[in-house]
């Protein structure tokens, strides 16, 4: 605020100010002052008392003439950072003003305290000046600063709440706000953090906080992500996080708008088309997964991630040529690759299944466990690579009891291919 200066001569001013520094304090005096102050109380957040050492500033009668000389001069100290020098000029001021006007003192005053370090002074000047003007938004921003500072969380709340009250599109205050609300446990919190995210949907840190007060209050993040990305459906980010919570919790069909609308801004985002597919492919609808593995793989020829993908959708719709194909491709690219041979392993179990279901009695031929013997080989490939291993181990010890015994391979003079009609794509 810019305080209009009255009018008043050059010779005036010079005697006023000589009488000033003639009754001024020495700084000896100032810091017995400071020492005089309400001592720190550590439970109470508002000072029992209001008084002070420089009660005495206080006059009878002082002209408006002289108390915008002494907010001049402590203006001149204060935009220099001379802070205890600002500080005896400034509340003089305060202790004789009569115009609104200087009631900005206050947060000047409690800025100078909090600039060196004197927080409790700081303290006890926020609130005398909160008594006269309740709504005084800068005072209820140094209050519950200190008091957060200090600890005092539930002396804090209630100046950011009449912060956010008084700047209600103010995203720092409702993140404080958030924050202290969690620090108690307040489920308050998370309506707070909220409206952080909708104030600044970009924030992708504030929307992760919100998922995790949520999750930890034992909520369902899933609905948070979800609003979030409303707001603005072109967020990348925003989008991601709901829809791979959607598809982690199983939630296959709501996963899909999300991620289709990262490729709506990206056509080439490839993880996104990936989670499309796989959500497709999750709720059996094998067609559209392959149509998105396959944009995939024009954009990537060579993913074999993809390729693994698609040639586990091809195996479990029973067409084992195709999928064979494609973990050759795959194994083309990187012979030490573990997963188009624990793929390759999969597509020869589900192969046993097909093949056992077209008979008309159910049982384990010799051919089933030559095939069974495949699988396991595949497997035994795949634990070569360190990230498979462990899978890769566990399948060969489920398949170990449906392996050919010696009795199998002497009883079939030790052949070695299937024979039968289904498993003629093997060759």
């Amino acid at each position: 605020m810019k305080v209009k200066m009255p009018g008043y001569s050059i010779a005036g001013n010079i005697m006023l100010l000589l009488l000033i520094i003639a009754f001024q304090p020495s700084y000896a005096q100032i810091e017995d002052f400071e020492d005089e102050f309400m001592a720190k109380e550590d439970v109470k957040c508002k000072p029992d008392s209001f008084n002070t050492a420089y009660d005495k500033f206080k006059m009878d009668s002082v002209s408006q003439q002289q108390i915008a000389i002494w907010y001049s001069l402590a203006q001149e100290e204060y935009k220099y950072d001379n802070f205890k020098r600002a500080l005896p000029y400034f509340w003089r001021v305060l202790e004789n003003y009569s115009s609104d006007n200087f009631k900005i003192v206050y947060s000047k005053i409690a800025n100078c305290y909090f600039r060196l370090n004197q927080v409790d002074s700081t303290l006890l000047v926020s609130y005398m000046g909160l008594e006269k003007y309740p709504d005084y938004i800068q005072l209820h921003y140094w209050a519950g600063l200190v008091h957060d500072k200090r600890g005092n969380t539930r002396c804090a709340i209630p100046h950011y709440e009449q912060l956010i009250e008084l700047d209600s599109e103010n995203k720092d205050y409702w993140s404080k706000l958030a924050e202290l609300y969690y620090t108690i446990g307040d489920e308050k919190a998370i309506d707070a953090q909220q409206r952080v995210v909708q104030l600044d949907p970009d924030n992708i840190e504030a929307s992760k906080l919100l998922a995790e007060m949520v999750r930890n209050t034992g909520g369902d993040p899933l609905e948070i992500l979800r609003d979030t990305w409303k707001i603005d459906s072109t967020n990348v980010e925003n989008a991601y996080r709901y829809g791979k919570e959607a598809f982690l919790v199983g939630k296959y069909e709501e996963a899909i708008a999300p991620f289709k609308s990262i490729v709506g801004e990206d056509p080439r985002h490839v993880t996104a088309l990936e989670y499309i597919g796989r959500s497709y492919e999750a709720l059996g609808q094998m067609n559209q997964a392959i149509k998105y593995y396959n944009d995939i793989l024009k954009i990537e020829p060579k993913n074999i991630k993809i390729m693994c993908l698609m040639a586990s959708v091809y195996g479990r719709q029973d067409q084992f040529t195709r999928a064979r194909s494609f973990v050759r491709k795959a194994m083309q690219i990187d012979p030490g690759h573990g997963l188009p041979h624990m793929v390759m392993g999969e597509i020869y179990e589900n192969a046993v299944t097909y093949c056992s279901n077209q008979r008309e009695k159910r049982e384990t031929t010799y051919d089933d466990k030559l095939v069974y013997r495949m699988a396991s080989e595949e497997y035994k490939k795949a634990a070569r690579d360190p990230n498979y291993a462990s899978d890769a181990n566990h399948r060969m010890q489920q398949l170990q009891n449906l392996l050919p015994t010696k009795e199998d391979y002497f009883m079939h003079k030790n052949r070695l291919n299937p024979r039968e009609e289904c498993y003629s794509w093997i060759g």
